[in-house]
């Protein structure tokens, strides 16, 4: 399981290579986009790496930190709209709950965030293609 969810990476390198060549102007979005619907999960998969020997520890403290950064907005979505009980540790069914909220969650935030720097690129590359048409007369 802990491999599985480690190879999630996988995902966000596919779609952008997928975007390079076929959405050039949009590939940062896409990426943006792809990586936060699989931050939270691959998060939890890379700190579950902390009890592999030698290896372990630099990539679980790694995952600790992003786990506590990327798994808390999908806890607190989730036990505002009661789909899990408050006050208790969330296991199972739950998890995959607050997954899924988190997959919206940062798929958003992340995805916003490429769009705004592939526009800072495109304007940057083109400058006459910012360029409304009326304001080019």
């Amino acid at each position: 399981m802990i491999l599985l969810l480690t190879l999630l990476i996988i995902i966000p390198i596919v779609f952008y290579k997928w975007a390079r060549s076929h959405r050039p102007d949009y590939k940062i979005t896409i990426l943006g986009i792809s990586f936060g619907a699989i931050v939270a999960p691959f998060s939890m998969g890379l700190y579950a790496t902390f009890f592999i020997p030698y290896i372990g520890f630099p990539t679980g403290m790694l995952g600790l930190i992003m786990v506590m950064f990327h798994g808390s907005p999908g806890y607190q979505i989730a036990i505002q709209l009661e789909a899990i009980p408050s006050g208790v540790v969330a296991t199972g069914s739950s998890t995959v709950i607050i997954a899924i909220i988190n997959c919206f969650v940062w798929g958003a935030i992340y995805g916003a965030l490429g769009f705004f720097i592939d526009k800072y690129r495109n304007i940057k590359q083109n400058p006459n293609k910012s360029l409304s048409a009326d304001s080019r007369r």
